[in-house]
């Protein structure tokens, strides 16, 4: 309450009953909060909370979205020719895949899909020299619907004296959005589905 100029105190309203243009503080609250609450939710939704990445080894099936990725082996060879050669004093490690698509729509094999990490000349962002087709060695291979192909990530290592005996790798995972911007649905890069440890097997003796 406060103190008129006749020295009579008059109650002040409750904060609920205060109305600016007309409406009420607390309706003008929500009215923000909703929002607040629709602009995040387009662009993603409010920052979640961390969570641990799972980690598998080499023939778990892992659930990545848009595919159905398991880690078959690791194997670093002198070269691939005739599709991939090394840097002179290098050699090449190669991660074969076994890639099922879940979609419905044939696409081809995404480069971003794994990442090595932890691997003496490569860095984690570094996208493979090449992807191949172990069946019939097409280079950038196109998965089709509901039949599963065995493909090779490749990268380049600088020094074959320098060779890795286990490798961590990362599996990405993509999710089916609607655009706010042009409201297509499209798949997205989400977050990492796993991480995978494998050995390495040495071909290039």
């Amino acid at each position: 309450m406060q103190e008129t100029g006749s020295g009579e105190r008059e109650e002040l309203p409750e904060l609920k009953d205060v109305k600016v243009r007309g409406r009420s503080v607390k309706t003008w609250v929500v009215s923000a909060a909703v929002v607040l609450l629709a602009i995040s939710a387009a662009f993603g939704g409010l920052a979640k909370a961390s969570v641990e990445t799972p980690a598998v080894g080499p023939g778990t099936a892992v659930d990545a979205g848009q595919f159905s990725v398991t880690v078959q082996r690791v194997v670093v060879v002198k070269d691939l020719e005739p599709l991939f050669k090394p840097d002179d004093g290098g050699a090449l490690i190669a991660v074969v895949l076994k890639l099922e698509l879940t979609d419905k729509t044939g696409v081809k094999v995404p480069s971003d899909l794994i990442r090595l990490l932890n691997v003496n000349g490569v860095k984690p962002e570094d996208r493979p020299y090449g992807t191949t087709n172990l069946r019939d060695q097409t280079q950038d291979p196109v998965l089709t619907p509901q039949h599963a192909e065995d493909v090779a990530y490749v990268w380049k290592l600088p020094k074959a004296t320098d060779l890795p005996t286990e490798v961590e790798l990362s599996v990405q995972h993509y999710e089916f959005r609607e655009s706010v911007l042009d409201h297509h649905v499209n798949w997205t890069k989400d977050t990492i589905a796993a991480e995978v440890t494998s050995p390495v097997k040495d071909n290039t003796r």
